[in-house]
């Protein structure tokens, strides 16, 4: 479990098995939130905050009330729905506004302060207090009412004021700072929509590291004592670049990387994702495992935040994307094996009852039962097989075409999109691998040097497919496709056979 590659693959997981203070209503049909201002004073030692949000929603012109997510901890002093005082409700942590019943859309302004139960934690790292954000999968509720699902994307504009002796980080991109009677206000906007879990401050005391090194300006706000840390993620730029030549234009004007000291691993906050502080302290080989989680969470900024998923039973085409692409920029940095490398540490690092499980769940009691490694490992095998099947062109070109959409995308509109570049039908890839419950079965051999393999249980999905295996001997590697079926080693001990890629119960 502390291996580097599994890291990545639990990038922002640890914390979400934890039961949710916050129940944030789900969606309303037909209510669109698309866009925010959200001004935000906060008391770091007392975490109380002072805000108000200023919504512009769309809504069915027939909708009696609207119900968005706050958490009840706070206290609602005023709300106006398109300049008139509205008469609310609270139902435990959805927040009820009443419509007219006039209009398409309203302008929802809240006035609300307190302490919020969930979504603004403190905790000490580097030798100091930092106060931030977690918000998911419905947390933001803590400080921030909306409509707290990944199907309701919005842009975003945020003011935090805190006293002037902190530095305050913000998702979103940086639009100015001013300090006024002791008061520091730092102002960020996203102009794209993003889901309500991806934004994101954090206040603390941190040193900020500019790179103007590739296309799109890119910092490193670390906390003080770990400014040093900073050359270990000097590749994040060329990452940001990578992706954009593979994906399309990278979807903000600018990218950070915030040191928190969170619970889990990282976070893909809108253009500025929280990196895990135990990160940036160096392993037993003299390294630290930034760079990776990095990479993850830059991923995500396409597959996540520019295209959300639909729905939480579709939250695979967020984090598979991103464990199975960060192999593809490590292959641009490090050269071709190193890509074999990894998609080979994420078959071998996946148990079997994860590989077994379904990867799109029929139903979900809650968000937080999305999670398991199955959306990582298999959300990343499903989009290897997905290549091996349709071809470098067509694979490449459905993730382009889906993110140039950049809408909220399911398991069927994915499925289209392949199909639709590729001219060729994937039911039963799909059904194998997305709605399935059984992997196929790699037996091994070996005798006399020669180790042979037979694959079966496949359902038809891998024939004919360039499906690779990692033959390890001692220090000796070696690629062979399980289409040739045997292969002749120099060495005597039995070799570890490791799919690339593919998951498969190797015996």
């Amino acid at each position: 479990m502390t291996r580097l590659g599994l890291i990545v693959l639990l990038a922002a997981w640890g914390c979400r098995e934890a039961p949710d203070p916050v129940s944030a209503p789900p969606p309303q049909p037909g209510v669109d939130v698309r866009a925010a201002d959200v001004r935000l004073r906060l008391d770091p030692e007392a975490l109380a905050v002072r805000a108000r949000a200023t919504l512009r929603i769309g809504h069915p012109r027939a909708l009696r009330a609207l119900r968005l997510g706050l958490d009840d901890a706070l206290a609602v002093a005023a709300v106006r729905v398109d300049g008139r005082a509205a008469a609310f409700t609270r139902d435990g942590d959805a927040l009820v506004i009443p419509l007219p019943g006039t209009a398409r859309a309203s302008v929802v302004e809240i006035d609300y302060a307190g302490t919020p139960a969930a979504g603004l934690y403190a905790a000490e790292a580097a030798g100091q207090r930092v106060v931030f954000t977690d918000g998911w999968p419905d947390r933001t509720a803590g400080w921030l009412p909306a409509v707290h699902h990944p199907s309701d994307p919005f842009a975003l504009s945020l003011a935090v004021s805190v006293p002037a002796v902190y530095d305050v980080v913000l998702s979103g991109e940086p639009r100015g700072e001013t300090v006024e009677a002791g008061i520091r206000t730092v102002r960020s906007r996203l102009p794209a929509g993003a889901p309500s879990y991806t934004a994101a401050f954090a206040v603390g005391h941190f040193e900020t590291v500019a790179d103007t090194t590739g296309t799109v300006p890119v910092r490193h706000h670390l906390l003080m004592f770990d400014a040093a840390r900073a050359p270990d993620l000097r590749r994040v730029s060329a990452a940001l670049d990578t992706l954009a030549a593979l994906l399309g234009p990278y979807p903000f004007a600018t990218f950070a990387t915030v040191e928190v000291p969170i619970a889990y691993l990282g976070m893909e906050n809108a253009a500025a994702p929280f990196l895990q502080a135990a990160l940036y302290r160096e392993t037993a080989e003299g390294r630290t495992p930034v760079e990776e989680v990095a990479i993850h969470e830059l991923v995500h900024q396409w597959w996540g935040n520019r295209v959300p998923p639909a729905d939480w039973r579709d939250l695979w085409l967020a984090e598979g994307p991103a464990t199975y692409l960060t192999a593809d920029v490590l292959g641009h940095l490090d050269g071709p094996d190193a890509r074999m490398r990894h998609l080979a540490r994420i078959v071998r690092e996946t148990p079997l009852d994860i590989a077994r499980m379904r990867l799109v769940p029929e139903r979900l009691a809650r968000p937080e039962d999305a999670i398991s490694l199955a959306v990582y490992n298999k959300g990343a095998a499903l989009l290897h097989v997905l290549r091996l099947t349709v071809g470098e062109r067509a694979f490449w070109t459905a993730l382009r075409r889906v993110q140039a959409d950049a809408r909220p995308v399911s398991t069927a509109g994915f499925r289209a999109a392949m199909e639709g570049a590729s001219g060729r039908s994937l039911a039963g890839v799909f059904d194998y691998w997305a709605f399935g419950t059984e992997i196929p079965r790699l037996e091994t051999h070996w005798a006399d040097g020669v180790l042979s393999w037979s694959l079966s249980g496949d359902g038809g999905t891998l024939a004919g497919l360039p499906v690779r295996l990692l033959v390890r001997q001692g220090e000796a590697e070696l690629l062979v496709r399980v289409s040739a079926r045997r292969v002749r080693l120099a060495g005597s001990a039995r070799p570890d056979v490791w799919p690339v890629g593919v998951l498969l119960d190797v015996r």
